[in-house]
């Protein structure tokens, strides 16, 4: 019958497994819980003692280890830690050290920790048991000084008189000690036992036997505290003679305390609220099993083998209260024997655990469950080899146990569903169903085969009692599905026809779709489609005019491989022309839509088919018959190139191009050979000798359907390129230049005006603009069509197409001049050793190009610097280096561009600097480190437009890679020398980047670099202009969120600690105010932004940091560089001539809405600038204007908003000249 206790804690079966350590290591984590324990009775519930006595979880406390004084005193020591303390064992324990000091100085001992080690084991030894006060200070005292006292100074022989004093006091008052100082006692008798004679079996002896005995303690404290130092006394003296001596002692325990486990009628134990025990024996048993998982490792493997031949026989065949421990110390035992001590006793450990794994024995938590099971697969993989026979007799069984759990998702069930996995992996294959030839083989009389047959029954029972597979079971289906191969047409014919059952009843969405699918997809793949469909056949009922079994078509696409040529054309395409011929008499449009939809599905597998065909004879045959499909089904002309690309590509082993995602997934996911799939080098030649046999017809068809349909292009383009494998090189050679040179005759014909002689005047001009366009647009696509061929392209081949995209670069057709760059960026990256060979002529030909204004070509041209640059760095000749600097200056220059070609810059950047990192261990030495030091030589560049745009790049690759960044040497005071600089776009390009750098870094980092940082920046606060204040503040913010405000303050000079400390005032001024700011958000007006700009530009530099001015830093961190990419457009030029230029470039690049509001920006900008220099020369008169206001104001009463008005005004004064004051030092300094 189930307990009681059972009952009531059975759902907590997922909580108590997660208390394992995997699956149950040698030792459970502790962890601490005050005042509650959890011990577990009989049937792994729990019953929950109070007390602190009885923390059964609970982690030591460590008394700190006190180091002495300067003097070496160490009562000075612990009065410094304790003396200020009220709690009355800290008192006792300074009374304590006083007293041994007080002892040793009338001695005239010295104070140091040998000395007073053997003044407090003195007092121990005269101790009066009864002062228990005066007992836990000295035991807390010994344990203090002990760890500090050196091995040297105490020799072995009065280690062991300190140790037989512990323990004759420890043992006498065992039982009337208080929990803490019996653990102190305890402690430092493992210390002290550490100092012995190992060798020496009589002075070890008593301790360790001392420590055994506390280690099976009622106590938690004492009983952790002793297993710890016993644990670290056999970890350390793995090979001592008295360590052999005490694992025969400690086997003696186990024989002692097993017995009671044997006794069928022994009641649980308990542990009662009031803290009395029941069954003391049983707990005593309990933590004996506890510490042998602790200590198991550490012994002999001729005393764990005695352990092992007798510990499984406690199982039994019932549930007991120790059945828990059993298992976890049975699994230790396990992984650490050998398999010769296993086998002997296999066959009784599996019979053991076949009870504890049956599903039917509903008495049985999930948790043992679980825990048996691992135990069974680690006992059966261990011996795989060593017993083969064992798992034969065994796996059946524990499917057959363990197979019911799978019904519902639960944690169970994904633990045994793993397990499940592993079984499989190991034990299931295709060998029993092979003969020597590796021919399948049907006999099913061997062991093996009988197994895998009960094995596969176990899942057929399973789909035929669940509602729907869960996706634990859709994944073992699966695995099992793979691992079969081609047996599984006949071992598991049922499973598939059970799971086409559930098709019905999927939808699209539905949680468990994916798992499904590719469970059937695994069929498809182990047993091939022509055995799949002999058990779902796709068949056309012609009175009905429906399909059968058209869902299974999706899942054929996307996982057939290895299928046969011939079985599509003898069956698939049959049926797909009776579907077309069934489309011709229809005339209801459902159902012709349905019968064309199914049409096209079944075409669709094609390309399917062409991958790794196994009938690679019939791949001649197949070509030719595929030019006659596409001659006369123009419909499927795109499934054709498709299937004739991966078919191409089959032969050349490319998986990227010939093996769909979902085949990939499955292969990856189980970890399928793939070698099965796969053409010798033999093989692979012939067949690409058969498919060149009609090379040129394919071509001259694909090239015709290119020309002629746009909205095939794509595809057929991809296909032509595929034939650049096995078309002759001078044939594709030949047909771009002749091809061009006609376009070329034609547009010359064009502009002589001799194409159309024939013409009437009128229509003459018409028809000369059309046929420029189609000269035009033809070139374009031969462009397009040599960009094809550049992968498949031999070298002569490759100059012929670099040669053809040379001249469209310069043409004016911006359609010609896209499809140039496309194919040069292709050559650079298909071809590297065309950089090395073609590198002058082809920095020629770029800079002799205008940069582009067409997002999609500077793209193109960003991609080839990015591999002329990598090419350039990488070769490091200084010629090469010379002519680098012509790349980096264009994208720095582009830095400085509109938002599109400044975010094309950075993506250019960001690839280049992928592309050189880790090209080199030495990072002095890098491909990456002479990037940045071309990049710092632009700061020294006389334009501030070039320099701002370098520091905008160091300040993305800074944010892109800052540890990097750290190891360039002189970069960051480099940068922050620029702060010196007048010009403006410099200094806000500067700040800039000293907000990248402080919001990467981090604190240990910034700590060096702060006296730079701060001394750089905080000049800038006194300037309101171009927000410096304000960007300023920010930097501030950040450091002081991550160096301590102390740090940030302690390096700012005398003049600009009340703007620091404004800082941190507005950072606690803004927390306290975000909950009424969002309360007061709906009432804002629209003018409230005006008004805050307002405020930031004229604030005061002794005024708190306002709200509007500090952005908030989490919001900055992660808009790093969308702010770097806008950095540029906002800055203002020092030059009239560059604030022209920038105002035209915005407007021109504006819409007609956007042109009119960066009018009203600007007007609204110079209305500002206008009032702003009103009030400046209007700052006097105002004040003393203000003044006779106020008199005014106190005989007719006050006026608040002029009173604000004047402070406001008055403020504006102070600004003004402050930052009028600060410029002329500027000036005057440089």
């Amino acid at each position: 019958m189930r307990s009681k206790s059972e009952a009531e804690h059975s759902s907590h079966d997922e909580e108590e497994y997660q208390e394992l350590r995997g699956v149950y290591a040698c030792s459970e984590k502790r962890t601490k819980k005050k005042n509650v324990v959890t011990d577990y009775n009989a049937h792994g519930g729990s019953t929950i003692a109070v007390g602190e006595d009885k923390e059964e979880n609970e982690v030591e406390e460590h008394e700190p280890i006190l180091k002495p004084g300067s003097d070496g005193d160490i009562c000075h020591s612990v009065m410094e830690r304790y003396a200020r303390s009220l709690a009355p064992q800290h008192r006792h324990l300074c009374a304590t050290a006083s007293a041994m000091r007080s002892i040793l100085s009338e001695e005239g001992l010295p104070l140091s920790p040998p000395a007073y080690f053997a003044a407090a084991i003195t007092a121990i030894r005269d101790l009066d048991p009864a002062d228990l006060e005066g007992i836990a200070a000295l035991s807390a005292f010994v344990a203090i000084v002990l760890p500090l006292v050196p091995a040297d100074s105490l020799p072995k022989t009065k280690a062991k008189d300190a140790a037989f004093i512990l323990i004759s006091f420890i043992r006498d008052n065992a039982s009337a000690l208080p929990t803490g100082s019996l653990r102190s006692m305890v402690k430092s008798l493992g210390s002290l036992t550490l100092l012995l004679d190992l060798e020496d079996w009589p002075s070890v002896e008593l301790p360790l036997e001392t420590l055994v005995f506390f280690a099976l303690d009622r106590r938690p404290k004492v009983r952790r505290c002793a297993q710890s130092c016993l644990e670290m006394i056999f970890k350390n003296h793995p090979k001592s003679p008295s360590i052999k001596r005490a694992g025969k002692f400690i086997l003696s325990i186990y024989q002692k305390h097993i017995s009671l486990v044997k006794k069928p009628d022994s009641t649980e134990p308990t542990v009662t609220l009031n803290g009395t025990e029941t069954a003391t024996g049983h707990m005593e048993v309990l933590h004996m099993l506890n510490f042998l998982n602790i200590i198991i490792p550490y012994l002999s493997a001729k005393v764990r083998l005695k352990i092992l031949c007798d510990f499984y026989k406690l199982l039994g065949y019932h549930f007991s209260w120790s059945t828990r421990h059993i298992l976890r110390l049975l699994l230790v035992l396990l992984e650490l024997s050998k398999v010769k001590a296993i086998v002997a006793e296999a066959e009784s450990i599996m019979s053991a655990l076949a009870f504890y794994t049956s599903a039917a024995e509903k008495k049985i938590l999930s948790i043992t469950i679980i825990t048996s099971s691992t135990i069974s697969n680690y006992v059966l993989k261990k011996l795989r080899d060593a017993c083969p026979g064992l798992w034969t007799r065994y796996l059946p069984l524990l499917f057959t146990s363990l197979i019911g759990y799978l019904k519902v998702e639960s944690e169970t069930s994904r633990q045994l569903a793993r397990i499940m996995k592993e079984l499989i992996e190991i034990h299931i294959g295709q060998s029993p169903f092979r003969n020597a030839n590796q021919s399948v083989n049907y006999d099913m009389s061997t062991n093996e085969a009988t197994a895998v047959v009960s094995v596969c029954s176990a899942f057929e029972k399973l789909l035929e009692s669940c509602r729907f597979p869960t996706d634990h079971t859709s994944e073992l289906i699966t695995m099992l599905f793979l691992k079969l191969g081609e047996s599984s047409y006949f071992l598991m014919k049922k499973i598939l026809l059970g799971l086409s059952q559930f098709a019905a009843t999927v939808k699209e969405g539905m949680p468990c779709m994916n798992s499904f699918e590719q469970c059937i997809g695994a069929a498809v793949v182990a047993m091939g489609p022509e055995k799949l469909l002999s058990l779902l056949p796709i068949a056309f009922d012609m009175d009905k005019l429906t399909c059968s079994n058209t869902w299974i078509i999706p899942i054929l696409r996307k996982h057939v491989i290895g299928a046969s040529l011939q079985f599509f054309m003898d069956n698939v395409v049959p049926l797909a022309q009776s579907l077309q011929e069934a489309c011709k008499s229809v005339k209801e449009e459902c159902a012709l839509n349905n019968l064309q939809s199914c049409f096209h599905s079944l075409w669709d597998l094609l390309p399917a088919f062409c991958s790794y065909p196994s009938d690679t004879e019939k791949i001649e045959a197949f070509s030719m018959w595929l030019m006659v499909v596409l001659k006369e089904e123009p419909s499927l002309h795109e499934i054709i190139a498709l299937a004739l690309k991966v078919l191409i590509y089959s032969n050349r082993d490319d998986r990227r191009q010939c093996m769909e995602e979902p085949n990939s997934i499955l292969f990856n996911q189980f970890s399928m050979d793939l070698k099965i799939f796969h053409y010798s080098k033999k093989t692979a030649s012939r067949n690409m000798k058969a498919l060149a046999t009609r090379s040129t017809e394919f071509f001259q068809i694909l090239k015709d359907i290119f020309f002629d349909s746009s909205e095939k292009r794509v595809c057929i383009k991809d296909a032509l390129g595929c034939l650049g494998f096995i078309l002759p090189s001078e044939y594709i050679r030949s047909f771009l230049l002749s091809s061009m040179e006609s376009v070329k005759q034609l547009g010359n014909l064009i502009e002589s005006g001799s194409f159309d002689d024939n013409v009437q005047e009128k229509n003459k001009e018409v028809g000369h603009d059309k046929a420029a366009r189609k000269n035009e647009e033809k070139r374009c696509l031969l462009m397009e069509l040599a960009s094809s061929f550049v992968e498949a392209a031999d070298a002569d081949l490759t100059y012929t197409i670099f040669d053809i995209t040379k001249s469209s670069l310069s043409e004016s057709n911006g359609m010609c001049q896209r499809e140039g760059y496309y194919t040069l960026t292709l050559i650079l990256k298909e071809k590297e050793w065309f950089c090395s060979v073609r590198l002058d002529e082809l920095l020629d030909v770029l800079f002799a190009v205008k940069p582009p204004t067409d997002k999609i070509i500077l793209k193109h041209r960003f991609s080839c610097f990015n591999y002329l640059l990598t090419h350039m760095l990488k070769s490091n000749g200084d010629d090469v280096n010379m002519k680098a600097f012509l790349i980096l200056n264009e994208i720095i220059t582009t830095l400085k561009s509109k938002k599109e070609s400044r975010k094309l810059a950075y993506d250019a950047l960001l690839n280049i600097t992928g592309r050189l990192k880790n090209s080199q261990s030495d990072i002095m030495d890098s491909d990456l480190m002479r990037l940045f030091n071309m990049v710092l030589g632009y700061l020294s560049c006389s334009s501030p437009h070039i320099m701002s745009g370098a520091v905008s790049a160091l300040s993305l690759l800074i944010h892109h890679d800052a540890t990097f960044c750290l190891s360039v040497p002189n970069l960051i005071p480099s940068v922050l020398s620029l702060l010196q600089k007048k010009a403006t776009e410099v200094v806000k390009a500067t700040l800039g980047f000293i907000k990248v750098l402080v919001s990467s870094l981090n604190c240990k980092d910034l700590i060096s670099l702060l006296p730079d940082i701060i001394d750089g920046i905080l000049p800038w606060s006194s300037v309101s202009k171009h927000h410096f204040r304000s960007k300023v503040g920010l930097i501030l913010e950040i450091l002081i969120r991550k160096c301590t405000f102390e740090a940030v303050e302690n390096q700012a000079s005398g003049n600009y600690k009340g703007f620091v400390k404004s800082i941190k005032e507005g950072r606690l001024n803004k927390k306290k105010r975000k909950g009424d700011d969002n309360a007061d958000i709906p009432h804002k007006s629209s003018h409230s932004t005006s008004n805050r700009g307002k405020k930031r530009l004229h604030n005061d530099v002794s005024t708190p940091f306002k709200k509007g001015s500090v952005e908030d830093s989490n919001s900055h961190n992660k808009n790093t560089v969308k702010r770097l990419q806008n950095s540029f457009s906002k800055n203002n030029s020092t030059g009239k001539g560059a604030c022209n230029r920038f105002k035209h470039q915005s407007t021109t690049s504006a819409c007609p809405s956007s042109q009119k509001h960066i009018k009203q920006q600007q007007r609204s900008t110079g209305n500002h600038s206008k009032r702003r220099n009103g009030e400046k020369q209007k700052t006097s008169s105002r004040i003393s204007a203000t003044n006779v206001t106020k008199h005014k104001r106190t005989a007719n009463g006050p006026k608040p908003a002029d009173s604000l008005k004047f402070n406001k005004h008055k403020k504006k004064g102070k600004a003004v000249l402050k930052e009028e004051s600060f410029y002329k030092q500027r000036k005057a300094s440089t």
